[in-house]
This record gives C-alpha cells, structure tokens and sequence, in this order.
C-alpha cells in the first residue's frame, strides 16, 4: 500500500512540473510574505521604543535633577523622599559606604557656595522594578574666582515602592581629564634617566623613546610616556597618578614619590 502511494505521488507531483511548480512558488511567497511583514512590523515599532526610553530617560534626569538640588542646597527633607531605607552610597574618594543616615547627616550641613550638579547622558534600563541609571556628572564648586569642576560617570539603582521610584544605591567613577604638559628641553630631562628600585625584584626603567622619557616597570612590556607638569612631576601617559622625583643636596635625581589613587604612597630609590 505504501509503495503504491508512494508511486501515485511521483507521477502525479514528482513527474508533473505543472502541479509542483505552483505548490513550490506558492510556498516561497508565503514565506517572503512573513518575513516582510516580520521586518515592517520592527521598523515601524523602532520609533516607539525609542521614543518609549527617550521619555523614560527624561523622568529619571528630572529625578536625579531634584535630589542633586537638594544635596546642594542641604534640603534633607526633599533628599531624603527619593531615598530607598537600605540605601548604599559609595563615595568616589575612597570607596566609603554611606548609609541614608549618614547621607543625611553629610548633606545638612550647608556649603557656601553651594556646588553645582550637572547631569547629562543619562540612560536608563528596566529590569521589572528596579531601573539601573547611568550618567555623566559634573561637580562645579567655587571659592573666590576660583572654580573646580570634576567629572564622573556614575551609576544609580532605583527600585519601585508604592508607585515612587527611590534610589537603593550609588556608585561613581572618575572622568579622568589630561594634564597640560609643561615644556622641558631633553637637557632638563635626561637627569631623570635610570633604574629606579620600588621593592625587591621589582624595577621602574626611565628611558628615552623617540623624544620622550618612558617608565617601564619589572614584568612590563609597554611602558607609560611620562608628561612633565613641573620641573620635578610627571604623569604617566598624561592621566596616571603623578610621579614626584626628589634630588639630594647636589641636585642629583635619587628617587620617585608617587601617591596612587587607592591612597598608597609608593617610594622608588634610585640604582646605582
């Protein structure tokens, strides 16, 4: 029975181009149908989401907005409403762990001048009912004409409690901004050549490359261009920790400070 079934199907489809023909193209088209309607139906939803996470960003600027101006100007009333109870917020300095207490206290006392907050770039992405939020902030403070700002790029964790959004925790990290480089002639600079000993086995080479001096330490393979921003202090590569060299009573380099930014004060004497 099957073979003759079989044997049917072949004259009538497999030997009749007019009868397979149609079912093929037919088939193809319905397929070519899905797919197009597939793609038409993400690019008209494209704007939408888009749209969708322009106005959600929006709010949560608004947000961050309101409780910068009020760390700003010590209103711990208003700060305070936009903080979930277990609060963590990690200060940038040094990775101290605040809690909204302690947050509260630190704000109460008024600055004169206040500092100043931007906030910019923010994107938001929602997980159910927490919203992770990045962004870029800047801190402007004044004293007299003088003005500081620093950059970080932050990252806030909201959840939702009873229709309000509250901050459960804060981190941040710093935008580092590179030095201006002071000018000195290769004369001035060749005094800092040489072999520097930071612990046992472990050896900062000064050294020329091109027209710049190089430290390359012990284990490295690539070392960091020092830029000089006074007569005795570099930054590596322009951004790193800076490097503070010390003379004896003769004038002669014998060594390096460098304060790294985790607080350790690193001490390199120099080899013979």
């Amino acid at each position: 029975m099957v073979d003759i079934t079989l044997n049917r199907w072949r004259k009538l489809h497999y030997h009749d181009p007019a009868r397979v023909i149609p079912v093929i193209v037919n088939t193809a088209m319905r397929h070519a149908s899905v797919a197009l309607a597939s793609c038409l139906l993400a690019y008209a939803s494209a704007p939408l989401r888009l749209a969708a996470q322009t106005t959600l960003a929006r709010r949560f600027e608004q947000l961050l907005r309101t409780q910068y101006q009020a760390l700003a100007h010590a209103d711990t009333s208003t700060l305070g409403r936009g903080l979930a109870t277990g609060l963590v917020w990690v200060v940038a300095t040094d990775g101290t762990e605040l809690t909204k207490s302690d947050l509260l206290a630190a704000a109460s006392h008024r600055q004169v001048p206040a500092p100043r907050f931007d906030i910019d770039n923010v994107r938001v992405r929602l997980l159910g009912d927490v919203a992770l939020v990045d962004y870029r902030r800047g801190d402007h403070r004044q004293v007299g004409e003088y003005e500081r700002t620093t950059w970080t790029r932050a990252l806030d964790v909201f959840a939702h409690h009873g229709g309000r959004w509250l901050l459960e925790r804060h981190t941040q990290t710093w935008l580092v901004v590179p030095v201006t480089p002071v000018d000195r002639d290769s004369a001035a600079l060749a005094a800092f050549v040489g072999r520097y000993r930071i612990g046992p086995g472990y050896v900062d080479d000064v050294h020329w490359e091109g027209r710049h001096l190089v430290a390359t330490a012990s284990g490295q393979t690539a070392g960091a261009t020092l830029v000089p921003v006074s007569v005795t202090a570099f930054s590596p590569d322009g951004v790193g920790a800076l490097i503070l060299f010390e003379r004896d009573t003769t004038g002669r380099v014998v060594g390096y400070v460098q304060a790294l930014p985790d607080g350790q004060v690193v001490r390199a004497s120099r080899l013979p």
